[in-house]
């Protein structure tokens, strides 16, 4: 019995170090972008022009947000709104494998034990008002609760080490490099961090010091596992993106594949130069060994394979097909393009606007779908469409500024009025849809569903809005009066079922038929829905009427006043 609980006390040991420091890692690297704020996704903009320079970038911001995983995500969340290009992505593939080595050497230092202090620290600072030291606060404390847990996972990790099964199974990796390589790469697909699966191995490596643990020649094929186990978060971000983006997941797939495999075939000299590294620089059984494999592995394999991007944007293109949906415009934002033809670089705006509402329309999608069904991964893929939204909104008012600056005849400064117009009418839609959203999520989280007549009344809602979102898109593509007539009609349905639904709700409420709570943001819903309505007649009286002066702007609404400020 005695046998049986230390055991069970030495396996929480390890999962609770585990979930410690994967807890540690996370918010170590939320609060490092929270910090940097919204000058990241910039950064990989402006500056990843070339493939070598998106390597060095990639590196940077991998060894300052400390995820691999946070780098690639984002850089797959470009690729999706068509703000990089592949060969770009590439290069921040290749450059986030280099910088999240940095991890594992932090890891290997001996400040193990200073974790409390990190935490005690950083809890301090946290609650410090000064936004900046709010969020560094944060990286302390997940900096320390990451030693805390690593230290945890060692104390559980000796004595299991120690007995007769994991004495085989270390045997096992050691005499089996397929074992070791597939074990890394579903124990990092599993937890998702490959720096959680290094910190482990690390950690287990070192134990050899005072137990038989595993070895170098066990301890390189999962380590080359882990490193292609980690691929799984660009291939879950890419998932419903465009083609481009489905293609980078498959680019950092197979670079790292090949860096496996490479590595596998040269196994044994491999593994002696990491053992006479060790025996010359550092202490026997030491954790920067693991550290310094992990560095050699990635940093060779981008300096081998850099000279081949293209064939490897080639292999992607033919197992990836480009099926023509939803086809990024090209030249979109080339500023070269505004000095040589304005007139033509309006037409490619156009291009980027009917693109942006394509992803208006998905959004839609998206928020409809979670209205009705609670799903965590509609909440994530609508604040990756939210960010694609605002960055349009940005760039392409920026682009049409430099555009007004050339000199148009009448009817191009018509059709640039437009636009602009045009580009906030969507960025608000997207605003909205977040607040739907959000609602929802509080509802959620107060398990305060829809009633089945609320539900039948937002499902009307939502058809009349989805008919107008089509015809709008429609009529913009066209240049359609007809169609365009249709969706301004419709905004009258949508503000008399809006009155109605309200009226409704209260009467639900009225007769007990509901029960009030602080999650009930059911008008709130339907207002932001009705706004809906207003931003898509906006666009389509431009259709109408380029200079078109929304009513709204006029006139407001009684219960819309101050709702776009």
């Amino acid at each position: 019995m005695t046998i049986a609980l230390t055991f069970s006390d030495n396996l929480m040991n390890v999962f609770g170090g585990l979930a410690l420091f994967l807890f540690g890692i996370t918010m170590m690297s939320d609060s490092l972008k929270a910090a940097a704020g919204t000058r990241l996704k910039s950064i990989i903009e402006k500056t990843t022009n070339t493939p070598l320079k998106g390597i060095f970038v990639g590196i940077i911001l991998t060894m300052l947000i400390q995820s691999s995983s946070a780098t690639t995500a984002l850089m797959i969340g470009l690729l999706r709104a068509g703000l990089m290009t592949l060969p770009q992505s590439v290069g921040i593939i290749m450059g986030a494998n280099i910088g999240t080595t940095v991890t594992a050497f932090i890891i290997a230092i001996p400040i193990a034990d200073f974790g409390l202090v990190f935490v005690a620290i950083g809890v301090i600072m946290f609650f410090i008002k000064k936004r900046k030291i709010n969020h560094f606060g944060g990286v302390l404390i997940g900096l320390g609760l990451l030693f805390v847990g690593l230290n945890t996972m060692s104390a559980g990790l000796k004595p299991l080490a120690a007995t007769q099964a994991a004495e085989n199974m270390f045997n096992t990796f050691s005499q089996n490099w397929f074992l070791g390589t597939v074990f890394g790469t579903v124990f990092t697909a599993i937890i998702q961090s490959s720096s959680a699966a290094i910190g482990v191995l690390e950690k287990l490596y070192a134990l050899n010091t005072e137990v038989q643990s595993i070895t170098l020649n066990g301890a390189i094929p999962i380590l080359l596992g882990a490193n292609i186990g980690t691929t799984i978060t660009a291939f879950i971000a890419s998932i419903g993106g465009n083609v481009e983006s489905k293609r980078a997941a498959t680019i950092h797939v197979m670079f790292n594949v090949i860096g496996a495999i490479f590595f596998l075939v040269i196994l044994i000299p491999y593994e002696h130069l990491i053992q006479w590294i060790e025996t010359k620089y550092l202490k026997p059984f030491s954790m920067l060994s693991i550290a310094f494999s992990h560095a050699i592995q990635n940093i060779t394999m981008t300096i081998l394979l850099f000279p081949f991007i293209h064939q490897m944007i080639g292999a992607a293109k033919f197992i990836v097909k480009d099926t023509n949906d939803k086809k990024i415009p090209e030249n979109m934002f080339d500023e070269k393009l505004i000095q040589e033809s304005p007139s033509l670089a309006l037409e490619f705006v156009r291009k980027a606007l009917l693109y942006m509402g394509s992803i208006v329309k998905d959004y839609f999608e998206i928020t409809k779908s979670y209205s009705f069904k609670e799903n965590s991964k509609l909440v994530e893929e609508a604040y990756l469409h939210e960010m694609m939204i605002d960055t349009y909104d940005q760039k392409l008012h920026d682009y049409l500024i430099k555009i007004s600056q050339t000199g148009l005849d009448k009817d191009d400064s018509k059709m640039l009025s437009r636009d602009l117009d045009t580009i906030k009418d969507f960025e608000r839609i997207g605003d909205h849809l977040t607040n739907i959203v959000e609602f929802f999520h509080d509802r959620y989280s107060e398990s305060q569903f829809l009633s089945t007549e609320g539900t039948k009344d937002l499902a009307e809602l939502y058809e009349v809005l989805e008919q107008m979102l089509n015809d709008t898109l429609e009529s913009f593509a066209n240049i359609d009066p007809t169609v365009a007539r249709r969706v301004v009609e419709n905004e009258d349905v949508v503000d008399e079922l809006e009155e109605r639904f309200r009226y409704r709700y209260i009467e639900r409420l009225k007769n007990g038929e509901i029960t009030f709570v602080v999650a009930a943001n059911y008008p709130d819903i339907l207002s932001n829905l009705e706004r809906i309505g207003d931003h898509l007649m906006n666009i389509a009286s431009s259709v109408i009427e380029p200079l078109y002066v929304p009513q709204s702007v006029l006139v407001p609404k009684s219960h819309e006043i101050d709702k776009d400020i």
